[in-house]
């Protein structure tokens, strides 16, 4: 059989064969599918209305094009970002344009990101049960999904918001998109310099929230954690603590993380992915 055929013959064979084999072997697949008997797990817990922390990181806001923290290629990896997320840059005079310039653009950014499925699978599940959500991402987005489901859960920003502008030397704070921190707008009350209302490094998390948010995780019957590498504290007590308390901690991360080790449950994968399947697992177990 000349050369060119016995190709031709070989490439339709395999073609057929690839159309024969299950569809578990499908790479695309291999992993969702390997993942859903964790995903199943997961849902057993969160049926029947029990009382869930939520403790949100930067990967939950990944696939709205919003950058990772400190995960794979996060942006404090960049010594110049991490420099721009320090206080005692602002308290420089000589640094301090550049430094709000960087923050006005990120908040510039809000006007063109979305929520993804994450978040919206996220605000679905909120409501089978008792769900807090302690986030440490100042973007916004789960208020959005929020206000597209008309329903709302108790959110907690442990760092802060990029919506908000305060004083940073007295209490003013306004949630204001519109006003310009690179003209280094003044406070109306004490002519003190205004800044994003974001919690920086070298400063302490807003005493109320994370007083409420240790508070609950003391109470929780799950601790869901989503996307977050687990190295930054005191957001990452937060697991540490609802595990001792006896709660099961259940963690969504397509990488190994600091809490992973004394997680219950661990599932591999993008939130936008695996929230999804997971509340419709919780919405058919509910409905029994």
């Amino acid at each position: 059989m000349p050369n060119h055929l016995v190709r031709t013959l070989a490439r339709a064979l395999a073609a057929r064969a690839a159309d024969l084999l299950p569809p578990a072997l499908d790479p695309r697949l291999r992993s969702q599918r390997m993942n859903l008997p964790a995903i199943d797990r997961a849902a057993h817990r969160l049926i029947g209305s029990p009382t869930v922390l939520v403790c949100v990181g930067s990967g939950l806001s990944a696939e709205s094009g919003v950058p990772t923290f400190r995960g794979p290629g996060g942006i404090y990896s960049d010594a110049e970002i991490a420099h721009l997320t320090h206080v005692d840059t602002f308290e420089s005079e000589r640094e301090r344009g550049h430094m709000l310039h960087w923050y006005q653009e990120r908040r510039e950014q809000l006007h063109t990101i979305e929520p993804n499925p994450g978040h919206h699978a996220l605000i679905g599940l909120a409501q089978t049960g008792d769900y807090t959500i302690a986030t440490q991402n100042v973007d916004h987005l789960l208020e959005a999904a929020s206000d597209q489901a008309g329903f709302r859960p108790a959110i907690y920003h442990l760092h802060g918001s990029l919506l908000s502008v305060r004083c940073h030397e007295c209490d003013y704070q306004v949630e204001d998109l519109h006003l310009d921190l690179r003209e280094q707008p003044r406070c109306p009350r004490c002519q003190g310099p205004l800044r994003p209302g974001v919690v920086w490094f070298g400063e302490a998390l807003p005493e109320d929230t994370l007083g409420k948010s240790m508070k609950l995780a003391q109470e929780a019957d799950i601790c869901l954690i989503l996307g977050t590498s687990g190295l930054v504290y005191p957001a990452a007590a937060l697991p540490e603590t609802a595990k001792r308390f006896g709660a099961t901690l259940i963690e969504v991360n397509p990488h190994l993380s600091a809490l992973s080790d004394i997680s219950d449950i661990v599932i591999r994968g993008k939130t936008g992915e695996v929230l999804p399947v997971l509340l419709r697992r919780v919405e058919e177990l509910n409905r029994g």
